[in-house]
């Protein structure tokens, strides 16, 4: 007890309070400086939505989409690649960024998990399975691979691609990162073929003529209605102001300009 009223003691009081409180001060600071920051959260190796060029630099229409978002809710654009599928959702989960931009299809199953604001593409009523050279004979529909033994079909795993080949238990998934390498993959005859988002074939059929395109229609539950910016459904007011700035780049014509300009 008598070390309790002793001045050593009151001297570590003292001290632990000016810690706590040189602490709060610091954390108030950082959380200060982290809202004037947009921290998006994207995968390159997307061309034309996002990729790197030359010079090692971030482009692509989702690129100039999150620049001109971050721009017009004041902040600081930081870009955060998480590398593939699986972490980008992972690190809008933990909150390590504010949002997701990258062609992300809106669909029943993400609307349940998260906000998603449309700000490009329309309605996905079937998903283009791609061949190289030419789709074997008697494939016409995806239930006509039941007849070809060991029917490999690349994807990337966790897309909205491959919970729809969940579906059919004939199917050999083959995950795969980057779109470039399925393409490799048919090439050299290492897979049959690959499911892909609808929303790339334009540019991949431009860089490969030697694709071959069969559309598979999609039942109710595997349709989407665009892309999305995804967003933690808890963050109301993040929601609400990427919302208002989406809707004036579609009123003054920058979202059509920006998809002008890739191509889309």
């Amino acid at each position: 007890m008598k070390f309790l009223s002793s001045p050593v003691f009151k001297i570590l009081i003292t001290m632990f309070f000016v810690s706590i409180c040189s602490y709060f001060v610091i954390f108030k600071q950082s959380a200060q400086a982290d809202s004037n920051q947009l921290i998006v959260g994207t995968v390159s190796g997307y061309a034309p939505y996002v990729s790197l060029n030359a010079q090692g630099e971030y482009e692509g229409f989702d690129i100039d989409v999150a620049t001109e978002l971050a721009k017009r809710l004041n902040k600081k654009l930081v870009l955060k690649d998480c590398g593939s599928m699986v972490p980008l959702m992972l690190s809008l989960k933990n909150e390590s960024v504010d949002l997701l931009i990258w062609a992300l299809e809106i669909n029943n199953a993400r609307r349940n998990e998260m906000a998603m604001i449309q700000y490009q593409g329309g309605n996905v009523t079937s998903y283009p399975l791609i061949f190289w050279n030419q789709i074997p004979q008697g494939i016409s529909s995806i239930e006509d691979l039941k007849s070809v033994p060991n029917a490999t079909v690349c994807i990337e795993p966790g897309s909205s691609q491959e919970r729809f080949l969940n579906k059919f238990d004939f199917i050999i998934k083959k995950p795969m990162e980057k779109v470039v390498d399925m393409i490799l993959d048919l090439k050299y005859s290492k897979s049959l073929a690959a499911l892909v988002d609808p929303s790339l074939i334009k540019t991949l059929l431009q860089k490969n003529p030697e694709l071959k395109v069969l559309n598979i229609p999609l039942d109710e539950d595997s349709k989407s209605y665009g892309n999305g910016i995804c967003i933690k459904k808890e963050n109301k007011k993040l929601i609400e102001q990427v919302q208002e700035a989406i809707d004036a780049m579609k009123a003054d014509g920058t979202m059509k300009k920006l998809e002008n300009k890739w191509n889309l």
